[in-house]
């Protein structure tokens, strides 16, 4: 990808015009000279930072809520060139979900991977490489970008950091892949058994103190029997209007008896009375009086035994009364005795149907008692399940871990050649900075139990300048753009980030190398810059180095004088990140 031109359909728009297609275009940012005092004043919100946002807008980054509210209606184009095929992509800032590609109208997911498909060779099943995963090595985007070499899209996930750069780098991506897979295999496995010792069910059985095989052994012993008075259970509908009569007559049975023993007590009481007689005979009163010298006449003696009479009589119709009373009861205790044994009999059958008909109430509780324990029995054989599976599953990812660091300890070695030829630029290129640095690529087999495949670094060993993280970035992008694999780019966009905190001299000598490399290698290098660093490169620049390039290759100057002279033309304050 090389770029020809931005434009909007706005007319306060300034055009930038990338007039190098091969070699350098630098955009400047310019004070007004008259009121430049570089210690109170700063060339920010002049549209160097918004340069590159629009661009990348235009090439499919996501939604920006501040060009909607803050430019409502404009339009951005932006013309380039992949592979010497011309292309135009246009995106409204109101209607942000669509691009119009070559006339085109593409949702963003489809734009980008069109992109993704003309500008790099990404495998299938690796959705962690992206067009705007990887472009950001070549146009990076935001301060964040600047703060890492390998890291432009200020990502905290080192696997996805790594894969990226193994990409580029052409390195093989499949060992990344399969050590990241291991590891994610074996921390699944890991906190599924993390949640089993949570569940209240299986913790004794996860610590220690209980057998899961004793466990489900017992569980199968009880499920069995359940199972089988299940089986044998007769459910009656009127269970309990039974058990109601049954209770009926239990108390009706207790009752009867307690009126049989009641009435057998007043038998014997009359039988004690019959056997018990009162009578005194006349003669037995007459020697009673006499033995007291009592003379009786004979009229008092006719007298008691009209009362001997008398008495005998009441005697006689008091034996029949108790005899008739003692036959009465007698007859009530035998129909009530009947009663009883009828009684018995009816309380014996509702037992018998009792004892053979369950309520259905109990029938499901026992179905639900044997439902919990199927799910508790189950519970322990996933247990015993899961447990084997993490026991096979750590063994096998063990073993790959060990197949896969040997792998790729073949793989390093076979690949040492082209590796050093890719240190050996880079620390060709940091030389030029710093010549008495060690420097270069570092890349070794990560032996650790983790997801990162390879050990990667790019080092130069230097304390002369605060600016050696930015010329690392440098170089870095200098070697993906021209050694690096897999991609179809043919430009690099830097931002003026780039050169804060870098010595004058070393600016030079990025401006003098990337003027070299990039022109006989056929490619565009993009670089917005701040009025005081081009003022630096005429001082450590000769004239004629200065004249060759530098000015020939200043494609766009924005002010800082009034709102016209600014990127938009116009004055706008809004935040946004490209």
């Amino acid at each position: 990808m090389q770029l020809i031109s931005l434009k909007s359909n706005q007319t306060s728009f300034r055009p930038v015009l990338f007039k190098n297609k091969v070699g350098l275009n630098i955009i400047v940012a310019e004070q007004n000279i008259e009121e430049a005092d570089y210690k109170k004043n700063s060339f920010n919100g002049v549209g160097k930072s918004l340069l590159m946002a629009i661009i990348q807008f235009c090439l499919g980054s996501s939604k920006k809520d501040s060009f909607k509210n803050n430019l409502s209606g404009w339009e951005f184009i932006l013309d380039f060139e992949i592979n010497g095929n011309r292309y135009e992509s246009s995106r409204s800032t109101d209607k942000q979900n669509v691009i119009r590609l070559n006339g085109e109208n593409l949702k963003l997911s489809n734009f980008n991977q069109k992109l993704g498909e003309l500008l790099f060779d990404i495998p299938e099943n690796t959705s962690s490489l992206s067009f705007r995963a990887l472009f950001p090595f070549f146009y990076r985007p935001r301060r964040g970008s600047f703060l890492d070499f390998k890291n432009p899209n200020t990502l905290k996930v080192d696997y996805q950091i790594l894969l990226a750069n193994s990409f580029l780098l052409g390195l093989d991506i499949f060992l990344v892949k399969e050590k990241q897979e291991l590891k994610a295999e074996k921390d699944r496995i890991k906190d599924l058994l993390g949640q089993l010792n949570s569940d209240p069910v299986l913790k004794d059985f996860f610590l220690g103190e209980r057998d899961s095989e004793l466990a489900t052994q017992d569980l199968a012993e009880r499920i069995s029997g359940l199972e089988s008075d299940l089986l044998s259970f007769t459910i009656a509908e009127d269970y309990y209007d039974i058990k109601k009569d049954a209770d009926e007559l239990k108390r009706s049975i207790s009752k009867l008896q307690n009126e049989i023993f009641l009435l057998e007590n007043q038998i014997s009481n009359i039988q004690s009375s019959l056997e018990t007689t009162p009578d005194i005979s006349k003669e037995k009163i007459i020697k009673i009086y006499e033995e007291s010298s009592v003379n009786f006449s004979s009229e008092l003696k006719k007298s008691l035994e009209d009362l001997n009479n008398f008495y005998s009589q009441i005697a006689k119709n008091r034996i029949k009364r108790l005899s008739g009373q003692k036959q009465e009861i007698i007859r009530e205790v035998e129909q009530k005795k009947e009663l009883l044994k009828k009684s018995h009999k009816q309380f014996d059958e509702k037992l018998q149907y009792l004892n053979v008909h369950q309520a259905l109430d109990v029938f499901v509780q026992l179905t639900n008692k044997l439902s919990a324990l199927k799910t508790e029995k189950e519970q322990i054989e996933n247990y015993q399940k899961l447990l084997k599976e993490y026991h096979s599953t750590k063994l096998t990812i063990d073993k790959k871990f060990l197949e896969a660091t040997a792998n790729t300890e073949i793989y390093l070695n076979d690949v040492k050649d082209f590796v050093k030829g890719i240190s050996d630029f880079f620390r060709a290129l940091a030389k030029s900075f710093y010549p008495n640095s060690v420097a270069g690529l570092s890349l070794s087999n990560n032996e650790n139990e983790n997801s990162i495949r390879f050990n990667f670094d790019a080092k130069i060993e230097s304390d002369s300048s605060d600016g050696i993280s930015n010329v690392k970035i440098f170089c870095y992008d200098l070697t993906i753009l021209l050694l690096g694999q897999n991609h179809s780019m043919s430009s690099i966009f830097h931002d003026s980030r780039l050169l804060d905190g870098i010595d004058p001299r070393q600016i030079a000598t990025l401006f003098k190398i990337a003027n070299e490399y990039i022109t006989a290698n056929n490619k565009q290098y993009i670089i917005t810059m701040n009025q005081n660093h081009i003022d630096e490169l005429r001082v450590q620049l000769s004239d004629n180095e200065f004249d060759t390039i530098v000015r020939p290759n200043i494609c766009h100057i924005i002010g800082d004088d009034k709102p016209e002279n600014k990127l938009l033309g116009i004055q706008v304050d809004m935040k946004y990140e490209a």
